[in-house]
């Protein structure tokens, strides 16, 4: 967020500026609530908690941007082949950032102030 804020004068100055917050599922406060929901029972408290928050600063700055040409949106690149995502994810690092990098190219038509995943919007 800090270098958000840091790099915004640039940003809002270009033509196409775009901002994408590497997200997660798990930051969304409608599917840990509801019990039903296949992430219902995963609940690390501090990377929830920080990945809720920039889901919120995503919100934020949509909103204070939406009359300049800047989009801003969550991405939720799903459950990846990292460190953190463990062998047994699905989904290869290049899959995984596919998300990230068409949110990045989307065209003055395109979302913003959303929490996507391939295209689609997610429950915030």
């Amino acid at each position: 967020m800090g270098l958000t804020q840091k790099l915004l004068p640039l940003i809002v100055k270009s033509d196409q500026g775009r901002i994408v917050n590497v997200s997660s599922i798990l930051g969304s406060l409608s599917l840990q609530a509801d019990k039903t929901s296949p992430i219902y029972a995963t609940k690390p408290f501090a990377y929830n908690v920080s990945k809720t928050a920039l889901n919120q600063f995503t919100i934020h700055l949509a909103a204070a941007l939406e009359n300049t040409k800047v989009k801003v949106n969550s991405a939720h690149p799903g459950w990846v082949k990292t460190d953190l995502g463990g062998d047994e994810a699905p989904m290869s690092i290049e899959d995984g950032a596919k998300n990230i990098v068409d949110l990045c190219l989307i065209d003055e038509n395109g979302p913003s102030g959303g929490f996507i995943h391939n295209g689609q919007q997610l429950p915030w």
